[in-house]
């Protein structure tokens, strides 16, 4: 793949995973199952170079081939604030995308002040079955499948159990959740999920959850 023969080729790069630890000269690395995290320095384009000062992703790599999970962390010129972002193609578990980044907090950490990150950009909630399970249960129970306008979801929202679970997970780098940002929010109904997301097995998924057109921007704040 094209992504492995990039990262492969940078000369100055990390590797962790998430057992049996292990410590060399600068690096810190982990291994388990034979997946190990390679942290990459980006290079910023034209656009990007007036407005972020420093930019690493975290490619997750089974042997030679890349797996569907990369962190993106940049931080901004103007404060220095970070924002750290997860891309996957695949559904997966919210818990388990939130246990990736927990083990990758630690590499971050070596390039970045974790006290100044600002935001954590994730999927859409279709994509994570637990979340989507969550939640649809929850605005059912308040607002039935009636749709509604963005104040009141984002309303919502601050008080799901998705804040609770967030609020939880940031709690250890003293953060909190501020506010959400939902592009395009929209209901969508199971029979139409597999136009989002096809080839996916949805049986387990409720019977409506949310889409959003780019994700999820979740806006944090120091406790």
């Amino acid at each position: 793949m094209k992504q492995v023969a990039i990262i492969l080729s940078v000369l100055a790069m990390t590797m962790i995973g998430c057992g049996k630890k292990q410590t060399t000269t600068a690096n810190y690395t982990q291994e388990i199952q034979d997946t190990i995290v390679v942290k990459q320095k980006n290079i910023l384009n034209r656009h990007e170079v007036n407005f972020i000062s420093k930019s690493y992703s975290y490619y997750w790599l089974a042997g030679k081939d890349t797996l569907d999970f990369v962190i993106r962390v940049n931080e901004r010129k103007r404060d220095n604030t970070l924002h750290l972002r997860i891309f996957h193609r695949k559904p997966m578990l919210f818990a388990d995308a939130l246990d990736k980044v927990a083990v990758c907090l630690p590499l971050i950490k070596e390039d970045f002040d974790l006290s100044k990150l600002a935001s954590f950009f994730f999927e859409a909630p279709i994509y994570y079955l637990d979340l989507a399970t969550k939640l649809s249960n929850e605005y059912e129970q308040k607002f039935g499948r009636q749709n509604v306008d963005f104040s009141k979801f984002h309303e919502f929202l601050l008080e799901s159990s998705l804040t609770s679970q967030l609020n939880h997970f940031f709690s250890p780098l003293n953060k909190r959740v501020k506010r959400y940002g939902f592009e395009k929010f929209h209901l969508i109904e199971k029979q139409h999920y597999n136009e989002y997301l096809p080839n996916v097995d949805f049986t387990e998924y409720p019977e409506f959850t949310f889409n959003a057109h780019v994700g999820v921007d979740v806006q944090l704040e120091n406790k």
